[in-house]
């Protein structure tokens, strides 16, 4: 039996690891990989166009029992070239696009803001409470599946004029639940965090206002309050922060609560920036017990944005793969196109040429025939005249002899 042709580790593990995860990471039995990967046969056709399904089925089951498409350090550390850094250029590119979606979120995040200050400062009296807007406010960082409006236009591929556009898979935006799951817990922790440091130092204000509870007034009320009472309060209890007045710090919240309020669509580098915000808020209001549940929450968020840049970078590597390859048949059917197009050129020159050869033949035949037609009267013509002449000296003859005989 002659030796199959096996692809190598790391072209399978790019084009499978977005078919062998979850559970299927666990597979381990050669029929049922088999079976998983003819599933997905339109996705690895880079593979299948050069390889067997049994090939590549060897090569992916020795990866899954090697726990390669599970395990993502392992696989780092198997096919390190697959996670290298982005390029500089690429970088800066990202960085410049995160850094403009974020700038965007602060402003729909800042008019969610001045609204609901507007609103505060004219309603902030004794027991009153600040009413929500029926409706949400109009989002200005709006964004798709991944690339936000407004931001940076897409990617467009410099191949042939008719390559699709490519759309970029960064900055990075988790799901929205996800997203609001995370700003309510922390809003829920900074809500905590003023409900003790009212009861600690301004017990007389928590009484009178009779909030004996986190969920009793929203977080803006709480820091806007808290604002109000800072130069009434003894040094001990609140940390100032360097290069940050109190007002700047406590307000720093706002976005969070408003993108939480009125589900603005935030991407994962403005929701570790509020993170960032609600834990200099707690360490200012000397609450490390808080602060430790937000920097619980901000190593998570960043080793999943993390995870998910990886997976990316494969994506986009895999994009590439596929592009390459994608551009070297459209080059062969351009090739093909223009060898048809000749080849229909230099058959119609020919018979082009069969056509007036056969004309120019039927035109020397029918001057040969007139010419064969103007010598035969010729002679015809002659011959009649010899007669004619002939007949002539007959009659002459003839009447010479009646005259001989009168």
């Amino acid at each position: 039996m002659a030796e199959q042709h096996l692809p190598d580790g790391k072209l399978v593990y790019l084009h499978c690891s977005s078919i062998f995860k979850g559970q299927y990471a666990l597979f381990r039995q050669s029929k049922k990989i088999r079976q998983l990967l003819e599933k997905h046969q339109t996705s690895i056709k880079n593979l299948t166009n050069e390889f067997t399904i049994a090939a590549i089925t060897t090569v992916a089951k020795e990866l899954l029992d090697s726990q390669i498409f599970e395990s993502l350090p392992r696989a780092k550390v198997r096919y390190p070239e697959l996670f290298q850094s982005p390029s500089v250029s690429q970088e800066a590119k990202r960085e410049a696009s995160e850094a403009e979606v974020v700038r965007l979120e602060a402003e729909a995040a800042q008019d969610a803001v001045q609204t609901s200050d507007n609103e505060g400062e004219e309603n902030l009296v004794e027991g009153s409470q600040v009413d929500e807007p029926e409706a949400a406010l109009e989002d200005k960082a709006i964004v798709g599946n991944y690339v936000p409006i407004g931001a940076a236009e897409q990617q467009i591929s410099s191949q042939a004029h008719h390559a699709l556009p490519i759309p970029r898979l960064h900055p990075v935006y988790l799901p929205y639940r996800t997203q609001h799951r995370i700003l309510h817990k922390v809003q829920a922790i900074l809500e905590d965090c003023c409900l003790d440091f009212g009861n600690t130092w301004a017990p007389e204000l928590m009484k009178g206002r009779r909030w004996d509870n986190a969920e009793a007034i929203e977080l803006t009320q709480w820091t806007r309050r808290f604002s109000q009472i800072t130069e009434t309060l003894p040094p001990e209890a609140i940390t100032r922060t360097s290069g940050k007045s109190l007002k700047d710090v406590f307000f720093a919240t706002s976005s969070l609560r408003h993108s939480a309020v009125h589900r603005l669509r935030t991407s994962a580098a403005g929701i570790m920036k509020m993170l960032k915000a609600a834990l200099t808020f707690t360490e200012a209001l000397n609450d490390s017990a808080r602060a430790e549940k937000i920097v619980a929450i901000q190593t998570q968020l960043e080793a999943s944005i993390g995870e998910i840049v990886q997976h990316q970078n494969l994506l986009e590597r895999k994009l590439t793969d596929q592009s390459q390859d994608i551009a070297r048949r459209r080059a062969e059917l351009d090739e093909l196109e223009r060898s048809c197009v000749q080849e229909m050129l230099v058959t119609d020159e020919q018979q082009r040429s069969e056509v007036g050869s056969a004309l120019e033949n039927s035109l020397d035949g029918s001057t040969q025939a007139s010419a064969a037609d103007e010598y035969i009267n010729v002679n015809v013509g002659e011959e009649k005249t010899d007669a004619e002449a002939e007949e002539e000296n007959d009659d002459v003859s003839l009447i010479d002899m009646l005259n001989s005989f009168l």
